[in-house]
């Protein structure tokens, strides 16, 4: 509901609420794990165990958690490569239709919608969860801006959309007043305040018919009071992987060196006393010592009798750094990037350990698949969300997009897949269940190479006995020319232009090697005439 001049008033009045402060300091927390970003601010001296100056040692020479988050977020990238969904935009004439495709081809920085929600604003969902896409709009263009949970007073919101957003205050130059922006369903208001009076500025008509943000996030709190990371719950964890991180980062500067000691000598110079002609000697600085040996120094010892203590070796040697610590605290690392893993996914990476070339993968895939359905379920609102702004904003009658994004997230590296389909095939598994597997396989093997991927699932389809080999084929009790089929077809493939492969549908290109087969059956048929 559009708000009045008195009631914006009142609404600057109330200041800042509690829980944007609250959202504020979960930003500053997000982005210094997830972007790496105030890092060295962030962290704070461990009170009885350290000084300042390791304090800031460990600023100086820490390590960001920023390459952990790239590793534990790289799943979602599955969001966006994976297979099935279609947008419908119910618009009725191609023209429009047109207009709107084009417009979200670009929306901004030259990437498509979903290009710049995968680029642009996933990255916001994670570390900025209660901020807002915002479109701002100027004659009849608009673009989409990410707004900082930093930069708004307030906002009230019944779900993701927002139905006012008030901007903090901002002055301008020789300006002791303050200017605030208030946007709602109906308009865009610049209000001034000076001591404690308020007037309006100026105010612009809402093209949007709603107000033109969107939340970050679709995750409330436990609170209620606003929304949070996808990444919240392993906060605390990655806290404990920062500061033993960088606990272990100044172990290896300060001990990290291995230390050389010797028994000292006399000073050449000064025969050990320290004086030359009543003179404090110059090489040693009246400590008696040879403290800068030369590598043709030699120091002569007798061999010991039975009697004597025995010196050599022990004459010099080095003290070597305390390995086991810092062993421990890789390990440590190690167990909390796994622990933050399992906690974030439901489950963890596995390698096969006998195979040096097998791809990791997650030892359970469904627990995963779930939290990918829950990441894409935030990515296909927001984009359904922004569809409609920019569809409303574009045309004066729009009824709605319908948004869907593909579901098969092919978490499995091709390698796993295909030893799920070869012991399948061991196993007698029908071949609905073979099929799947295969496909699944391809899917995987060329998510990026889409050319590949068509050309692959149209063999699938027109190979014979696909789950076969020829020797089985050949034992099976079966006619010549079912046979036959499966025995050229990769020789008929193989001739097959790709051209053809990625244009020609399957029922075309089955009649052709039908053709191809009648060819190789008469040439047979000949030769067999010849040799009788």
């Amino acid at each position: 509901m559009a708000k009045t001049f008195e009631d914006i008033v009142e609404i600057i009045k109330l200041g800042t609420p509690d829980w944007i402060t609250q959202a504020e300091t979960e930003h500053i927390r997000l982005n210094v794990h997830i972007n790496g970003k105030g890092t060295p601010s962030y962290l704070s001296k461990i009170n009885g165990i350290e000084n300042d100056k390791q304090l800031d040692l460990r600023k100086k020479f820490l390590t960001t958690n920023r390459h952990a988050f790239v590793n534990l977020s790289r799943p979602v990238d599955k969001v966006f490569s994976a297979k099935g969904g279609g947008n419908i935009y119910n618009l009725n004439t191609e023209a429009k239709d047109k207009q709107l495709k084009a417009s979200l081809s670009n929306v901004r920085h030259g990437k498509s919608l979903k290009a710049w929600i995968k680029d642009i604003q996933a990255n916001k969902y994670y570390t900025d969860p209660a901020g807002l896409v915002f479109f701002e709009w100027k004659n009849r263009k608009t673009w989409p801006t990410m707004k900082s949970i930093k930069s708004i007073q307030n906002y009230k919101t019944d779900g993701r959309s927002p139905e006012w957003v008030l901007f903090k205050p901002y002055r301008k130059e020789n300006d002791d007043a303050e200017y605030f922006r208030f946007v709602d369903d109906k308009s865009d208001y610049t209000i001034k305040k000076k001591g404690e009076t308020y007037s309006e500025v100026e105010s612009f008509s809402n093209p949007f018919k709603q107000t033109p943000a969107i939340i970050n996030s679709n995750i409330i709190n436990s609170d209620l009071t606003y929304t949070e990371s996808p990444f919240e719950i392993i906060i605390s964890l990655a806290d404990h992987l920062l500061r033993t991180g960088t606990i272990k980062n100044l172990a290896e500067f300060l001990h990290g060196y291995p230390i050389f000691w010797r028994y000292l000598s006399d000073c050449p110079h000064c025969k050990g006393s320290g004086f030359i002609d009543g003179k404090t000697c110059k090489y040693c600085g009246g400590l008696g010592k040879n403290l800068n040996k030369d590598i043709t120094d030699i120091i002569n010892v007798d061999i010991p009798s039975s009697e004597d203590v025995k010196l050599a070796p022990d004459l010099a040697g080095y003290v070597t750094p305390d390995i086991a610590s810092w062993q421990e605290m890789r390990t440590e690392l190690d167990w909390l990037t796994g622990l933050m893993e399992l906690t974030l996914w439901g489950s963890k990476m596995s390698k096969d350990v006998n195979n040096e070339t097998a791809t990791a993968a997650f030892l359970n895939v469904q627990p995963v698949n779930d939290q990918l359905n829950n990441f894409a379920d935030a990515f296909q609102d927001m984009e359904k969300k922004m569809t409609d702004l920019l569809g409303t904003f574009l045309f004066t009658t729009y009824t709605g997009a319908s948004i869907n994004y593909g579901r098969r997230f092919l978490v499995e590296p091709p390698d796993v897949i295909w030893k799920k389909y070869e012991t399948a095939k061991t196993n007698g598994s029908p071949k609905v269940s073979l099929d799947y597997l295969l496909l699944q396989f391809y899917q995987s093997e060329y998510a990026n190479d889409i050319e590949n991927l068509t050309t692959a699932q149209k063999a699938i389809k027109l190979e014979p006995f696909v789950h076969k080999t020829d020797e089985e084929i050949n034992n099976l009790p079966i006619n010549t020319t079912d046979k036959q089929a499966k025995f050229y077809f990769n020789e008929w493939f193989k001739t097959v232009p790709e051209t053809d492969l990625l244009t020609k549908d399957v029922e075309q290109l089955r009649t052709e090697f039908k053709a191809y087969l009648s060819i190789i059956e008469i040439n047979t048929e000949e030769d067999e005439k010849e040799i009788s």
